[in-house]
């Protein structure tokens, strides 16, 4: 999941990308009340608990450890918890139109590709393992596993001018990698995520944008693909 051109050869979001990424927080001084790690995240799941659908626009920045160069990528996510997943690709323009969506209760995936029109049917259980994903999407939207990785505050930074807590995540299996969650104070929900890998470099960035919470979302809506021809693997 850390580097998404590789993974977006199947049209998924690096969420579990959409939403496992990380870094060293700029901890600045702000007016929040002190909190324990454990307290952000009770309070976290005490907010998911509350949500049955959601969407929100992702934007990742991927970063070249070689060249430095950084690309750009923008998605729209729907989903209708717990099984419901749909992530489609904005921009770059090589992606937009692609979409990946996930039934979790079929153990299903399908993915579309404009480009061949067509839909590529699978297991969803065996695609998450082949991209490394994990199948609980949920915690595209929170934070990790804590029975997985190492959860510790990261003090205070910015978000868009609003003062964030910063939760740091260590993966145990692997506690050279370093994952950064920027939590909103009074929403709960993450808005900014970034990736540091084995080296220390920043590799991956995401910054949630336009969240919108039990608004109505449609299921049909969810499901939705375009016309297509229809691939079973």
């Amino acid at each position: 999941m850390h580097g998404w051109r590789s993974i977006t050869s199947s049209f998924i979001v690096p969420l579990a990308a959409l939403l496992l990424l990380a870094g060293t927080a700029r901890v600045e001084k702000a007016d929040l009340p002190a909190v324990t790690i454990e307290e952000i995240v009770q309070q976290m799941e005490a907010k998911f608990s509350t949500i049955t659908e959601i969407e929100v626009t992702v934007e990742v920045e991927q970063y070249n450890a070689t060249d430095g160069s950084v690309t750009p990528g923008r998605g729209r996510l729907l989903a209708v918890l717990p099984d419901l997943f749909r992530f489609e690709w904005l921009e770059p323009d090589m992606l937009a139109g692609s979409i990946l969506l996930v039934d979790r209760a079929k153990n299903e995936a399908r993915q579309y590709n404009p480009i061949r029109e067509e839909i590529i049917v699978q297991r969803w259980d065996r695609l998450a393992e082949q991209q490394n994903l994990g199948q609980e999407l949920n915690r595209w939207l929170s934070l990790p596993n804590p029975d997985n990785y190492e959860l510790t505050l990261g003090g205070i930074a910015y978000n868009d001018s609003e003062p964030h807590y910063v939760v740091l995540a260590r993966p145990l299996s692997d506690p050279r990698q370093l994952y950064e969650f920027y939590v909103h104070p009074d929403s709960w929900m993450i808005s900014q995520f970034r990736y540091y890998n084995v080296d220390g470099r920043l590799a991956l960035r995401a910054v949630l944008r336009d969240l919108r919470i039990n608004a109505g979302l449609d299921e049909e809506r969810v499901r939705a693909l375009p016309e297509a021809i229809v691939r079973y693997r």
